[in-house]
């Protein structure tokens, strides 16, 4: 399940690679927050320090230091204690540089990273030697999607190849492996956040969420901790500030006054809607959405800010 279709909007799929700036302290609640995707990313750390989770696991990048996501792992980012964080991502389908499926390259190549699915991620760090190359082919992929000269569609597919052929060495340390428990939590979770995203306009309970992933309610919570810091009720609120956020950015009819906005999100009240919304935005709704439309655009996607737009 895709949980977010920017990638698909900034795209063309003849070329499916898409390079966004994320500047966390203008995303929502500071964060991008938890999600997956059937594309690969790449991450480089421009300035301050963020904590990537991927799973169950965490890691903490500084700037210039990189870091590589498996397709369809659940992730999320937030600035590190006290920093701001400013970071360019690729988001590229794998299916570009292998597109024969019967292939030799694509036996010995593609399959042992797409089919490990315990390797969730690999950090190369910019203190390291040895990741020089990886990361000067980072930098190089973005340099050409950014001046996008001639021919920067293969430069970048080159270069993309190179990065991959890094990947599958670094990899065979185990960097970021995940046991059995925590892919079975990450796709329990996975499933849950699916059944949110469709259900959270109702009224639910915990009993709802973990009988949709067919789980105990304390079950439920663990595998929720555990994969995202969060409780599924936390989460449920959140998503629904996004979306109440998102209809008031876009001006959309369910907007039109807060009795509206807060029955289509999924509160009882307009004035729990006002309290939780200003909880988590330190603004009332008609006071985000007036932010919102003057100056963080692109606070709602997760991607960040797609450099086509730039």
């Amino acid at each position: 399940m895709r949980i977010y279709e920017d990638f698909y909007e900034n795209t063309n799929m003849d070329y499916p690679v898409a390079v966004y700036y994320v500047d966390l302290h203008n995303m929502f609640l500071e964060c991008v927050p938890p999600h997956w995707h059937g594309e690969m990313e790449i991450d480089l750390i421009r300035s301050g320090s963020a904590v990537f989770s991927v799973g169950e696991q965490e890691a903490t990048l500084s700037a210039g230091d990189v870091i590589w996501i498996n397709s369809e792992h659940l992730h999320s980012v937030h600035p590190a204690s006290g920093d701001d964080c400013v970071m360019l991502s690729i988001l590229f389908n794998p299916s570009y540089l292998f597109e024969q499926a019967d292939s030799f390259l694509t036996t010995k190549y593609y399959l042992p990273l797409i089919e490990n699915r315990q390797l969730g991620f690999a950090v190369i760090p910019a203190s390291d030697p040895s990741s020089a190359k990886s990361l000067d082919a980072v930098d190089s992929i973005f340099a050409a999607n950014l001046n996008k000269e001639y021919g920067y569609e293969l430069e970048t597919k080159s270069l993309l190849s190179t990065f991959w052929l890094r990947l599958l060495e670094f990899g065979a340390s185990g960097a970021g492996d995940a046991g059995p428990k925590a892919l079975t939590d990450e796709e329990r979770v996975k499933s849950a956040i699916h059944f949110i995203h469709n259900e959270y306009m109702r009224e639910l309970k915990l009993d709802d969420i973990a009988g949709s992933i067919h789980v105990s309610n304390s079950e439920c919570c663990r595998c929720f901790k555990r994969s995202t810091s969060l409780t599924p009720f936390e989460y449920l609120l959140k998503y629904r500030i996004f979306e109440a956020a998102r209809r008031l950015q876009k001006n959309d009819p369910t907007a039109a006054s807060m009795q509206k906005l807060s029955d289509t999100v999924g509160f009882n009240t307009p004035s729990y809607f006002n309290r939780i919304f200003k909880k988590y935005l330190d603004a009332t709704p008609g006071e985000y959405r007036d932010r919102i439309r003057a100056s963080h655009r692109d606070a709602l996607n997760p991607y960040g800010i797609s450099i086509a737009r730039l």
